[in-house]
């Protein structure tokens, strides 16, 4: 509703579907590349703009928002970490390292091998010959504590049995779910549900391996 009062463009599922990008303009004069995306798994463009058009194109979002009396707000990364999390969404540098498989991060449909020659292909393919039933580990996600905020951020070993299994790539209170969330590789063996320790300082906080997304599996939400 606000992007609709900001441009004449088609912004609707037809104009702009979900996963794809179109130059569209503002009605400030600022050029935008809008793609039908969202990292908080809500309904949702980013919006990519040349820096001579970023403050105005964010007035006019703001002005559109406070017209339709919707309650507009700016969140800082820290929310947005929170929300990824509880969407199972990747982030580059946490869950997504050189040293980590994109079959591994459960992004494997998201490469296609048959698309031509890329960086890393050949490995793919020979990591993927050589393990045929799948993996031996991958990333999952993982719930600890109970509704209480815990002091997690990221790091901290993942004991199943009492022995170290892995450590929290990425952790955050999930606000929709009322849970500490975080994400961790594991054996592939390990199951939904199977009970887990995490080292909170100086004390084992208990967990449990929960589904790969906590919330609105389905992705209705971000089709609107």
């Amino acid at each position: 509703d606000i992007l609709g009062q900001t441009t004449s463009d088609d912004i609707s599922d037809a104009g702009i579907p979900i996963r794809t990008a179109r130059e569209i303009h503002l009605r400030s004069g600022a050029p935008a590349l809008a793609t039908r995306i969202s990292y908080a798994g809500e309904l949702g463009w980013e919006l990519t703009v040349s820096p001579e058009w970023a403050v105005s194109a964010w007035d006019t979002l703001v002005a559109a928002a406070r017209d339709l009396e919707v309650g507009l707000e700016p969140v800082g990364y820290r929310a947005l970490d929170s929300l990824r999390l509880e969407k199972g969404f990747r982030y580059y540098g946490a869950e997504l390292t050189t040293q980590d498989s994109p079959i591994e991060a459960g992004m494997g449909p998201f490469v296609r091998l048959g698309k031509g020659d890329f960086i890393g292909r050949e490995a793919l393919i020979a990591a993927r010959d050589a393990s045929p039933g799948g993996p031996s580990r991958r990333l999952r996600s993982v719930m600890v504590g109970g509704p209480d905020w815990l002091p997690v951020f990221g790091g901290e070993a993942v004991r199943m049995n009492g022995e170290v299994v892995g450590r929290l790539r990425s952790a955050a209170f999930g606000h929709t779910v009322e849970r500490t969330v975080g994400t961790v590789y594991l054996p592939a063996s390990v199951a939904e549900g199977a009970p887990i320790e995490i080292d909170v300082f100086d004390r084992r906080e208990p967990g449990v391996v929960a589904a790969d997304v906590l919330h609105d599996p389905t992705g209705a939400r971000m089709r609107g």
